[in-house]
């Protein structure tokens, strides 16, 4: 399984040993990760309390990436992940995406709304398998 790793900015800075222990466990599970380079932070909730429409174009522009990559996104932080989470369930109405992709379009970006987003522990329970996990 390939996924878009998108490990926040936490795995890098205030819990920097997350990153290296992600990638070693991704490593035995057999998952193959290619970082998402020049991923935008999530905003981590804080940034859409004052500007929820940023927040989201800043989410969606990762989630352009990682749909042009061709690949589900791999989180391994909850924050990232229930922010993402938040975001992509807003960008389902097409008429706000519409909005945010005339953003994107300077980039050359465009989000579909194709892009599934999963924590590596979601993975490991619904994709792998608790038995499989065990006997890794």
């Amino acid at each position: 399984m390939k996924y878009a790793f998108f490990p926040g900015c936490v795995s890098r800075g205030g819990c920097p040993e997350l990153y290296p222990a992600a990638v070693e466990v991704c490593s035995r599970l057999g998952l193959e990760l290619e970082e998402i380079v020049g991923a935008s932070c999530t905003g981590a909730g804080v940034l859409q309390e004052k500007n929820q429409k940023l927040g989201d174009t800043l989410n969606a522009r990762t989630f352009a990436m990682a749909e042009g990559m061709g690949m589900p996104i791999m989180t391994i932080c909850s924050t990232c992940q229930g922010t993402m989470a938040q975001a992509h369930d807003r960008l389902k109405d097409d008429s706000y995406r519409s909005e945010i992709n005339e953003i994107l379009s300077e980039e050359g970006l465009e989000y579909k709304g194709e892009v599934i987003i999963k924590h590596l522990l979601w993975i490991m329970v619904e994709d792998i398998g608790l038995d499989e996990v065990k006997k890794l």
